[in-house]
């Protein structure tokens, strides 16, 4: 300290400790850091089990066998469970992407891929018997002319993708409003083009006539207990994506595809046929940009088409209490990371019934809860945002409306297309039930019998009609 106090400031000798001193503090400083950082990352408490970025469950700490820890399969597995699960683990991927990004740098997550689809086989339908449902003014089906009218496919049926051809061979229009289409970007079994992706459909004979014997089937087994209603919605690419571009690459057709289902479909079966009805408001924001979903209000259209097949009045989007839950980025960019998807995000509005906000749900715990129907999530992380509806993806949902007391009921048989009309539905029974076949591994015809269930819905979009690990669970719930 005398040293200190007596050296001249200005001096060799005492610019020469400061170094020394500034150098020790950093390395104290790091070292610290590191220690810190070391318990940090063994607290157990603090670690993530699912990552909201990536929307999946992360890696469980493992159980311990003799023959694991033998071949050393414990100690790869306990390695796999803490690099997977970091703290922070979200905002350093988040941070990561930003500070590549910079750098002009991309990593592609890609999920799915693109298979060749199968010819799509032509039937005799008429497309007419449909029209009431495009219009909710309409209060009954117009019966079709004898002769019947030719519908002009103008998608290819089948899929052929080549992701060097994507976007090539083609007039580029930027703008959108010309007759060319855009250059777009294909990522697996993912279409994207400027700030909006889509998902390519892959259409498989016999998946299709499988999910159609499920139906007819349950059709036949609830024979005057109740109807069975089969609601296939479209999805984005064949709808909202501009006719150019959709025409630029090849997907398999899904008009033709719905329409060849609906025909091999028992006459028992109510037809919800809403392709026509999306297509009618396809400049409206009814499919989401960055997620595979449609919007509440694409689920609203399919909601009113619905109770004209019902002979019910559909309640205007107005009497419905709007929330604006704000930015939303969803599971295009999830699975891509391109940030033209990140940098625009898509906006998520939902609509809360007037008679109630309440539902019972059993929740991923197997624990029967109450819930809201339409939550407030408009300060949750921007990819979970599509949980604001029915409380997201839930085996078992019950929602009574005491506003409504003529008996009425109706059975949702969803994925998580379904979630977003569920809301809607509520002020038109007193009843409303609801199972995602994915969770529910229960028999949908005790549950009809049970509660003495009237209608019976099935709202899937279309990819899940060629997916057969989708339709094997429907299928084991309505046997």
């Amino acid at each position: 300290m005398s040293f200190i106090k007596n050296v001249d400031k200005t001096s060799v000798k005492y610019k020469q400790y400061i170094i020394k001193k500034a150098a020790l503090i950093k390395i104290v400083a790091f070292l610290t850091a590191i220690v810190a950082g070391a318990v940090i990352s063994l607290l157990i408490p603090l670690r993530p089990k699912r990552s909201v970025t990536e929307k999946r469950m992360l890696s469980s700490f493992p159980e311990i066998s003799v023959d694991d820890f033998l071949d050393g399969t414990y100690f790869a597995g306990i390695d796999t469970w803490f690099s997977d699960t970091f703290p922070g683990r979200d905002g350093l991927i988040s941070c990561n992407e930003f500070m590549t990004g910079l750098y002009g740098i991309r990593k592609n997550v890609i999920h799915g891929e693109v298979v060749k689809g199968d010819d799509i086989p032509d039937t005799d339908i008429d497309e007419r018997q449909f029209d009431y449902l495009n219009n909710v003014n309409s209060e009954k089906a117009t019966e079709p002319e004898e002769e019947t009218r030719e519908i002009n496919y103008s998608y290819d049926d089948t899929v052929t993708i080549n992701a060097d051809e994507i976007g090539n061979n083609v007039d580029s229009d930027e703008s959108g409003t010309g007759t060319s289409a855009k250059a777009g970007e294909s990522l697996g079994s993912i279409f994207v083009v400027g700030d909006s992706a889509y998902n390519y459909y892959s259409f498989s004979k016999t998946v299709s006539d499988e999910y159609v014997s499920v139906v007819n089937d349950l059709a036949d087994k609830l024979k005057g207990k109740a109807t069975v209603y089969n609601m296939i919605v479209p999805t984005s690419i064949d709808v909202t994506l501009d006719d150019a571009t959709r025409n630029s690459i090849t997907s398999s057709n899904q008009r033709k595809a719905i329409l060849y289902m609906y025909s091999n479909m028992n006459s028992n079966v109510g037809k919800c046929y809403i392709y026509n009805l999306m297509h009618q408001h396809r400049d409206e924001y009814i499919y989401f940009r960055t997620d595979h979903h449609w919007t509440a209000l694409g689920a609203y259209y399919a909601y009113t088409a619905f109770m004209t097949q019902l002979g019910k009045n559909a309640y205007s989007l107005d009497s419905f209490k709007e929330h604006d839950m704000g930015a939303f980025v969803g599971s295009y960019y999830t699975q891509t990371r391109v940030s033209s998807l990140s940098n625009n995000p898509d906006n998520l509005i939902a609509y809360e019934p007037f008679s109630t906000n309440s539902l019972k749900m059993i929740n991923k715990d197997n624990q029967f809860i109450d819930y809201n129907i339409v939550t407030d999530v408009s300060k949750w992380n921007n990819t979970s945002k599509y949980s604001a509806f029915i409380g997201g993806d839930n085996a078992y949902t019950e929602i009574n409306n005491p506003n409504v007391t003529d008996g009425s009921s109706v059975l949702v048989i969803k994925e998580s297309f379904g979630n977003a009309m569920v809301p809607f539905l509520v002020e038109n029974f007193q009843n409303v039930y609801v199972i995602d076949y994915r969770y529910y591994k229960d028999s949908v015809s005790e549950l009809v019998d049970k509660n003495n269930i009237e209608n019976v819905v099935f709202v899937n979009n279309i990819s899940i009609t060629s997916t057969s690990d989708r339709v094997q669970e429907l299928k084991d719930i309505c046997k």
